[in-house]
């Protein structure tokens, strides 16, 4: 199944554990495949970056060639706007872009949407209720 994962689940999943980290473990043991535009991955870095200078856990040389090793890189061809945050737009215009059915998100802004098209968006804690033994 492939999924598009909005950073701050990302962030949890790699800092603070929880949910989100059983969602990237899913991920990168090859039981789900994570989309991103090069937009998303660039966003992933930056706030990887800016966690890092608050934590002191420099986790970007560690993670970065394992997400370019699991994420599949799509071109965006969808550029509607959603959200009233526009910077999340580009988490649902990439799950339009490569027909992905699940955004699994943190952010209130985007699950308030609940449904755009057939694309739903969901808690880390949702997405492994209905899909963690797949």
């Amino acid at each position: 199944m492939r999924i598009v994962v909005d950073t701050n689940i990302l962030i949890s999943g790699i800092f603070f554990g929880g949910k989100p980290r059983e969602l990237l473990q899913m991920c990168f043991s090859g039981k789900l495949q994570m989309v991103c535009t090069e937009e998303i991955f660039i966003e992933y870095m930056k706030t990887i970056d800016r966690l890092t200078e608050k934590t002191g856990k420099n986790v970007r040389t560690e993670i970065e060639p394992i997400l370019i090793e699991n994420l599949e890189f799509i071109e965006n061809s969808n550029f509607g706007s959603y959200s009233r945050d526009p910077d999340d737009d580009k988490f649902i215009n990439c799950a339009i872009s490569g027909e992905i059915q699940n955004i699994i998100s943190g952010d209130k802004d985007l699950l308030v949407l609940k449904k755009i098209k057939e694309i739903e968006i969901i808690t880390a804690a949702e997405f492994l209720n209905r899909f963690g033994n797949s």
